[in-house]
């Protein structure tokens, strides 16, 4: 004998089953958001800055001299020692050599003038010969005919050393070879000078 079904089990049974197939195929479905492409100009909040680029400013350099300019030689340049007024004190005293070109045309001096005592009718050095700047410290300096370039030099007194370190003797000047050049020019410059070695009394800066 069947056993009958009411209509209204009939109805919560259909609609029961309804909902299991409906949740069967929604898991299922992929419900993944579809990516996002975002443009190369966009920027979110948070997101890295832009790499900002510096250039750095160019090193600054002394202007070459003009193409074909030569090397001033003993023979171009007349040479003078200046006192400079505000420089020295008691145990120094700084000087300005004088290079000026007697010459026709321009040349140029790079660098410190070679410069050391002399004493004597021959010329002998006496001491150390002066102390030195790096050629690369400096620049190229033009000279026109007539015009005047220079070079600081400083002489510690004789006196400032003790006698049996300096051992002081007469000199008579100064002899002096320009930046690069092997022929020497002569400046008077009477006066003590030590002429013990391993000290110079002497330093020279580059022309300028």
């Amino acid at each position: 004998m069947s056993k009958s079904v009411r209509p209204g089990a009939a109805l919560l049974t259909a609609v029961l089953t309804g909902l299991v197939a409906a949740g069967a195929l929604s898991g299922c479905t992929n419900t993944a958001p579809s990516p996002t492409t975002m443009s190369p100009a966009s920027s979110t909040a948070g997101s890295a800055p832009a790499t900002e680029t510096v250039t750095a400013a160019p090193t600054t350099t002394a202007a070459p001299a003009p193409a074909g300019t030569r090397d001033c030689k003993a023979a171009d340049l007349s040479l003078a020692l200046a006192p400079d007024e505000g420089g020295g004190g008691m145990m120094k005293q700084v000087y300005h050599l004088q290079f000026t070109n007697r010459s026709q045309s321009s040349c140029q001096l790079w660098g410190s003038p070679g410069v050391s005592f002399v004493t004597g009718d021959n010329g002998q050095q006496v001491g150390d010969p002066a102390s030195r700047v790096e050629r690369s410290k400096g620049k190229q300096v033009v000279i026109r005919p007539g015009a005047t370039a220079s070079s600081q030099l400083t002489i510690v007194k004789a006196d400032a050393y003790p006698p049996e370190q300096c051992k002081p003797v007469d000199a008579r000047g100064l002899r002096v070879y320009a930046p690069g050049d092997t022929a020497s020019m002569y400046v008077d410059a009477p006066q003590q000078a030590c002429s013990a070695a391993g000290n110079s009394t002497l330093s020279v800066e580059t022309v300028d």
